[in-house]
């Protein structure tokens, strides 16, 4: 797959197949990921990978911990408060999502059940941790950025699926006690990846982009 169709097809996938990544595979995105590029080749990415059994009893815990409504304690945050133009698009996204599935506004128990199976990441059979240094700063964000979309696009080529979640990260605490991630290294984001469910109805979705007019500004090119 040339890189320019890599890049069409990248969407964010929600449902997986069990069938578990082999290591060997899973070892050829990462190593041609980590050729991203970064603030004076400090390549500040981290990361630790995750299957079977610690998978699913981290899921469950943190399904567990969803379910009862416990406020994010993310290493991240996210902006609590969106200028109008960036909060059309959630909405947008997500009456098309919803719309998709058939769940109505004003069904919240539905609403409430698919924010929650974030936490079990979609069902993906492996879940790839992103993680940064503590010391670091606003820059080795962005660097970590492009790390994360190589393996998104190197997944794509190769027919699989991925999904960069923050809601999979809202417990770090709960994750270390399955994974030995330093409480030095933040948690980024969760990249879930795996073989995309075709048969799945949620799979069918793509977000839309704004026209190149409203997000591109020229000036005295030639």
């Amino acid at each position: 797959m040339k890189l320019l169709e890599a890049i069409e097809n990248r969407k964010s996938i929600r449902k997986f197949k069990p069938d578990p990544l082999s290591q060997v595979m899973l070892e050829e995105i990462l190593q041609a990921a980590i050729r991203a590029p970064s603030a004076i080749n400090t390549q500040p990415w981290e990361c630790w990978v995750v299957g079977g059994e610690t998978i699913q009893q981290l899921s469950r815990e943190l399904l567990a911990e969803g379910t009862k409504g416990t406020p994010s304690r993310a290493d991240f945050q996210l902006t609590a408060i969106w200028k109008d133009s960036y909060m059309n698009r959630m909405r947008e996204n997500g009456k098309g999502l919803f719309g998709l599935l058939g769940i109505e506004r004003q069904d919240k128990e539905k609403r409430k059940a698919f924010s929650l199976s974030m936490h079990k990441f979609f069902d993906a059979p492996q879940v790839i941790f992103l993680c940064l240094d503590s010391s670091l700063g606003d820059y080795s964000l962005f660097d970590c950025g492009c790390f994360a979309q190589n393996i998104c696009l190197l997944a794509t080529s190769r027919g699989l699926g991925t999904c960069i979640q923050h809601s999979g990260v809202h417990y770090p605490d709960i994750i270390r006690k399955y994974v030995p991630i330093p409480v030095e290294k933040k948690i980024l984001v969760a990249i879930s990846i795996g073989y995309p469910d075709k048969q799945a109805i949620i799979n069918q979705f793509r977000s839309n982009r704004e026209s190149l007019e409203k997000v591109v500004h020229w000036k005295n090119l030639t």
